[in-house]
């Protein structure tokens, strides 16, 4: 009633006083939710990044322990290039790693700098992240691989002897 007797007494324009439906809202949540995904790109890129680049580290730390007791181990049985051999396959995984950890960089900064298809580049910062985890997963087999064939070139163990088995009456 107020707004009413305001706009009747020339205080405001009548076009003030009501507004079109619609017009700037629509505007408006689009907008929120470009940021938002801008966002949650940013967040989930920052966060895959630190995750991935922890694992190829350790996975590079295992492989270089491994390299330093495969190199200190000498058995006849023990055939140390194939050992090698894994170990240079996993250090190649491991670099395709890096590489797709800074592919994951430079296609998170592209969907934050693009205007328009948000969903698109975040499929693509997704795209680069499963890459990363299949070369992580690649080096982490074949330094299990690699001590596999180490550890049949040790003697087995034999168990203790088992007691009899002993039965109450």
């Amino acid at each position: 009633v107020i707004i009413g007797l305001v706009a009747s007494f020339g205080l405001l324009p009548i076009a003030a006083t009501a507004q079109i439906p619609g017009t700037g809202t629509r505007q408006n949540v689009r907008g929120n939710r470009e940021a938002m995904t801008k966002e949650r790109i940013k967040l989930l890129g920052e966060k895959a990044i630190l995750r991935l680049t922890a694992a190829l580290n350790r996975a590079d730390g295992l492989r270089q322990r491994v390299a330093l007791h495969a190199s200190q181990f000498s058995n006849p049985r023990f055939n140390k290039v194939v050992v090698d051999q894994k170990l240079l396959e996993a250090d190649d995984a491991i670099a395709k790693g890096r590489a797709a950890v800074a592919a994951i960089q430079t296609a998170m900064d592209s969907a934050l700098a693009a205007t328009t298809g948000a969903n698109g580049s975040f499929t693509d910062v997704r795209a680069k992240i499963r890459e990363a985890m299949a070369a992580i997963r690649a080096a982490h087999q074949k330094i299990v691989d690699a001590i596999i064939l180490i550890r049949a070139a040790y003697e087995p163990t034999t168990p203790p002897p088992a007691a009899p088995a002993t039965t109450t009456p």
